[in-house]
């Protein structure tokens, strides 16, 4: 039978945690079981005499939770995985229980002699308590029959075990232990403490500054207590219910906190605050032209309405995705120094990681691209909460095992203008996305004497483009183009989902493309809806392409959105944003520097903005509506 259990949560707690279970094993019996909760640890915690549960990264109330569901002892206590016990630790406890049958049990304890903070509390009669300042979970044993029930409030990242301790309202039996049990290492790096005043936390504690407690502030404090952590700076408090919801201290004490409420005191250290979003999108650096940029826009457009949206970069994003995402998402350059607190962070590439300074209780790794075999060895990265493919093209591509990633395929953002004939194609002009194929196809052409204009949206130049392939500057829109188009031409090696490919679908534009895998999966019909290509081209009849299909093409965003909305959790957005609308253009009359764009805009240029900046800029004097 099972008279102790042990729950140690533990955090990215080496090396204490091995000097913690090392003292434990050469004191484990039969009657004790050591419940190890792994909270998301960079490093998996491994103990092959312990039970350890591996869980996501949350709140100390959570894993404590988590132990506690899994004890089977007629007893209970928790360990900070950063600190000791005695060498007679587990059999002093046993003992006890043996001769007195407590329902609690409180034990005497001391800092380690390394720690900069000294404290020595001994205990010498079962009518001594505690300090204020130690209402903690790791000095007492607990009756499971009596207080097993009871669980901690996962929303409280500070102070957790004081608020257990108070709705657990310790009554029966008490005992305690004398002789020195515990070992409190204070300061300890990585510690729930340290990460809290370096601001690496969701947190908040509200220090209250106030002479007198008034019978509104009393209300204030047990409605705040709830989600936030309480400092009471008074000398007047005639409501001694208050030692439940706040750390009672001196008026004008000196004191640590995220916000001061009250009378103002030059002795309020403003706790470092993190900045704060529900969902963080990674994207690294923006380029001109991008799946991953169209995967963010159309991700915003129909996701903001249900999340907060952040998307980070690490260098200068373009000005017109910032004035495309305008009201749907907030776009920050990442500062290493300042810490970035949300629920779910998603990285858009597999070649980077998320940076260090993103504290995220759920990560997502996207996948927006096939293996291919000028990579090499290139794996999708490991250590993520969940594994997203845009289609099971891509992640058959790295040989991803069945039941080891999501599918959610991308959003798109249909788009209503006019078209004319013209081919289109917007990608890299390089081998594996298939220009070379693009060049011979167009000689196809050439050879049949079939006029044609092809537009291709890419920055560099084509080598050996015939006089009809015409090379234009990349936009984040095609949209109009591929309404205006007979055809969007996209003759890759592989593919992981074809943004461009969907979008011509969707305006009801056929595509000419390689006989790639994702086809099936994005509703390709060979001379339904496009015509494919072979790899080689040559042999292509040409002549065919004039007969150009009509078709209908549906996609159901809707059901996307459910598969992000079950991955991201259910919830709405904090900010009241909107978007903007479209952009206006405005002609400039002025010479001026543009902070938006980044540089210096001449006299007779163009611009197009949103409708608030333009007439900011235009009743400064810099520029004219068009």
């Amino acid at each position: 039978m099972i008279k102790l259990s042990i729950i140690i949560p533990a955090y990215n707690a080496e090396p204490y945690l091995t000097q913690l279970l090392t003292c434990l094993k050469k004191q484990l019996t039969d009657e004790v079981e050591v419940i190890i909760i792994d909270d998301g640890s960079n490093i998996p915690v491994v103990c092959e005499w312990a039970i350890v549960y591996r869980e996501r990264n949350g709140s100390p109330g959570i894993s404590r939770n988590l132990g506690l569901d899994r004890v089977h002892g007629e007893y209970f206590t928790f360990l900070d995985a950063d600190d000791l016990v005695a060498d007679n630790y587990i059999q002093t406890i046993l003992d006890k229980i043996e001769a007195e049958k407590f329902d609690y049990c409180y034990l005497s304890w001391k800092t380690t002699p390394d720690s900069p903070w000294q404290c020595t509390v001994r205990l010498t009669s079962v009518e001594d308590k505690f300090p204020p300042y130690n209402l903690c979970v790791w000095n007492r044993v607990y009756k499971t029959s009596k207080f097993g029930k009871h669980r901690f409030n996962p929303k409280k990242l500070w102070s957790e075990d004081a608020d257990y301790i108070y709705r657990l309202n310790e009554r029966g039996k008490k005992s305690f232990i004398s002789d020195f049990m515990y070992f409190y290492r204070s300061g300890t790096p990585g510690s729930w403490t340290k990460r809290m005043f370096n601001g690496e936390l969701d947190y908040n504690r509200i220090v209250y500054n106030v002479r007198t407690v008034t019978p509104e502030l009393r209300d204030e404090i047990i409605r705040e207590y709830k989600d936030n952590e309480i400092v009471l700076l008074t000398n007047d408090n005639p409501y001694e219910e208050l030692s439940k919801y706040a750390m009672i201290m001196n008026y004008c004490q000196q004191v640590s906190g995220s916000e001061l409420r009250g009378d103002p005191f030059p002795g309020f250290r403003q706790i470092p605050q993190p900045y704060r979003t529900q969902v963080l999108i990674y994207v690294s650096a923006e380029h001109d032209i991008g799946g991953i940029e169209t995967f963010v826009y159309n991700f915003c457009y129909h996701m903001h309405k249900y999340y907060d949206i952040t998307i980070l970069y690490d260098a200068q994003f373009h000005a017109l995705q910032m004035e495309r995402l305008s009201g749907m998402a907030d776009i920050i350059l990442n500062d290493p120094n300042k810490i970035i607190v949300c629920n779910t962070a998603i990285n858009t590439r597999i070649v980077k990681k998320i940076p260090n300074n993103v504290r995220a209780r759920q990560t997502i790794q996207m996948s927006h691209t096939c293996k291919m075999a000028l990579w090499g060895q290139m794996q999708i990265p490991e250590g993520y909460d969940t594994k997203v493919f845009v289609s099971e093209a891509s992640a058959k591509s790295f040989d991803e095992k069945e039941g080891d990633y999501q599918v959610i395929y991308n959003l798109t953002v249909p788009v209503e203008c006019d078209r004319s004939l013209i081919l289109v194609s917007a990608s890299r002009p390089t081998p594996e996305k298939g220009m070379g194929r693009a060049v011979e196809l167009a000689k196809l052409l050439d050879l049949e004497q079939i006029p044609y204009i092809w537009l291709v949206f890419t920055n560099e130049q084509i080598r050996n483009a015939p006089q009809n392939m015409i090379v234009v500057k990349p936009t984040l829109n095609i949209a109009p183009y591929l309404k205006m188009a007979d055809y969007l031409v996209q003759l890759s090696d592989s593919e992981a989902f074809g943004y461009s490919m969907v979008e011509a679908l969707e305006q009801g534009t056929p595509i000419i493309t390689t006989p790639i895998d994702v086809l099936p999966e994005i509703g390709f019909e060979e001379g339904v809806n496009g015509y494919t290509v072979p790899f080689e081209v040559k042999g292509f009849d040409v002549k065919k392409l004039l007969n150009i299909p009509k078709f209908e093409y549906k996609r159901d965003n809707a059901a996307i959105v459910k598969q992000w909305r079950t991955l991201l959790g259910n919830t709405k957005p904090t900010k009241k944003n909107k978007p903007k609308g479209k952009l206006v253009e405005i002609r400039v009359i002025r010479q001026y520097t543009d902070m938006s764009l980044g540089r210096m805009v001449n006299t007779g240029e163009r611009i197009k903005t949103t409708p608030q900046r333009a007439k900011t800029i235009c009743d400064a004097g810099y520029a004219e509506r068009v």
